[in-house]
């Protein structure tokens, strides 16, 4: 199994970025890279969990964040978004860990078990 990298925002994609959601323009920051399917719902899970009154949606979703909110705000959203996603790499790390440990420890209980005569 690949060694999980962190996930980090890396730009704002201005060509994907700009439709108007009433008075909110959509943002779509690229991240560093494609995002697992599981650390995509971690992350946006988080993000609708522990909503402060004034914080916009986001979404994760392959290796974009898009969010909808007022230009002026990008910049504290971006470090609102970067606080989730230290949070998610952290937790998904963690369960990537566990998973190739329990793994190994079945391959070798396995191992230990087969009789090959």
């Amino acid at each position: 199994m690949t060694e999980f990298q962190d996930i980090s925002i890396i730009e704002l994609n201005e060509g994907a970025s700009g439709a108007s959601v009433g008075p909110l323009t959509t943002m779509v920051l690229q991240l560093s890279d494609v995002t697992p399917e599981a650390w995509s719902n971690a992350f946006n899970e988080r993000w609708k969990g522990r909503a402060p009154v004034m914080r916009r949606a986001a979404t994760a979703s392959g290796n974009t964040i898009t969010s909808a909110c007022m230009p002026y705000e990008l910049q504290s959203q971006i470090t609102e978004l970067n606080k989730i996603i230290a949070e998610t790499n952290s937790s998904y790390r963690d369960g990537v860990e566990q998973a190739t440990a329990r793994q190994d420890a079945d391959l070798k209980h396995l191992k230990a078990t087969l009789k090959y005569d």
